[in-house]
């Protein structure tokens, strides 16, 4: 990803919000955050589905690696809009996990990195499925910038996953919250210390 992509989202040109990404605890977070789902419309009628902090018709870059002749789309419409316990019983074969920071220098960081290593072990010969992963970026309702991995397996026991991985106060970041999908609306929820 190169850095001229990491300029400002143009959702996240509104004001700044009051409240520091600091001051939620975990518990707030799980039950203040929103994601949203879009439906992004392709050309040849089909469409893709990407987990978002915030709606945006025209993003700039939807995932870390992306064909813009592969995956331009025609346009979009939200299809849902859910809390993290909720956002769980969503998925089938699949997981999400949302990392949380304490600014957008922060996220973007963070976001290079990653991109950077991918690209690495692929120049040495190794293989990663980018057709199984999407990485979307952006700031939430509760002006949390945040960092959704979309992955295309089941991540517990065979049954989806939604993690919260807060890079707030530790860099590395620290697994803080799971929700795993059971049958019908049964979640399971894990709340884990920080060390």
């Amino acid at each position: 990803m190169s850095d001229d992509q990491l300029e400002p989202e143009p959702e996240e040109e509104h004001q700044e919000p009051e409240v520091s990404p600091e001051s939620y605890s975990i518990e707030e977070l799980v039950e203040q955050l929103r994601i949203v789902r879009v439906r992004y419309n392709l050309v040849d009628t089909s469409a893709y589905v990407r987990y978002l902090p915030r709606f945006n018709a025209q993003p700039e870059d939807l995932t870390v690696h992306v064909d813009p002749f592969a995956e331009h789309h025609e346009g979009a419409e939200v299809t849902g809009e859910f809390r993290i316990p909720e956002l769980v019983s969503e998925l089938i074969n699949a997981y999400i996990r949302i990392h949380l920071f304490s600014s957008r220098e922060q996220r973007n960081y963070f976001v290079a990195g990653f991109d950077d290593a991918l690209t690495q072990l692929n120049f040495v010969g190794g293989g990663f499925g980018f057709d199984r992963l999407w990485i979307t970026v952006g700031t939430t309702n509760v002006g949390v910038p945040v960092c959704i991995y979309l992955g295309q397996r089941t991540a517990v026991n065979r049954q989806p996953t939604v993690s919260l991985i807060d890079h707030r106060f530790n860099s590395r970041g620290d697994l803080v919250y799971r929700a795993v999908g059971g049958y019908e609306d049964h979640v399971g929820e894990e709340y884990f210390e920080s060390s």
